[in-house]
């Protein structure tokens, strides 16, 4: 119970060393639907997509940086598994069931509104579907939504997209 003036917290439990061994060597399941695969590929891609490099970046890594996507690190694949597997919270179900969502257009016009529409035949789309454009429009929209769980979705899924992407380590050097 909460008494007055203090707040309750809920805590995540990512796992020991172990089970960060684990992810790293690729052994979590990801048990996540072909559908809510192309979802999270496509949220993925929002958040870190592949960008043209400055012209000043002499090196070649720095280029491969700059346009290497979520998707071709990865980064979806290895997200699904900790989604999956590792995340232990009470409202995993929300995101699942929101990938799930968002793989249908009737999903996509309910979560994203009328900027997931399009402009010719067919008028509605799922998600994956949505221009990439649009698609940082509409994930923009939900960082300032009023609904707060489509805010929580946003942060949530943001903190887990580049956790996953910039805690990724290479083990050979080309």
């Amino acid at each position: 119970m909460e008494s007055r003036g203090q707040e309750e917290h809920t805590l995540i439990e990512l796992g020991g060393f172990e089970d960060r061994q684990r992810l790293i060597n690729g052994v979590y399941l990801n048990k996540l639907s072909a559908r809510e695969m192309e979802s999270l590929v496509a949220i993925s891609d929002t958040f870190l997509p592949s960008v043209e490099a400055p012209p000043d970046a002499v090196h070649g890594y720095v280029d491969k940086f700059y346009r290497t996507s979520a998707s071709m690190a990865g980064t979806p694949h290895l997200l699904g598994g900790l989604i999956t597997e590792r995340l232990k919270h009470p409202k995993v179900w929300m995101i699942r069931v929101t990938l799930w969502l968002l793989s249908t257009w009737i999903g996509t016009f309910i979560i994203c509104g009328f900027a997931s529409m399009s402009s010719h035949f067919p008028y509605f789309q799922s998600f994956p579907q949505v221009a990439p454009h649009k698609r940082q429009d509409i994930v923009l929209s939900w960082s300032i939504s009023y609904f707060s769980l489509i805010r929580m979705l946003f942060r949530c899924l943001k903190l887990l997209t580049l956790l996953v992407f910039f805690s990724q380590a290479r083990t050979t050097i080309n």
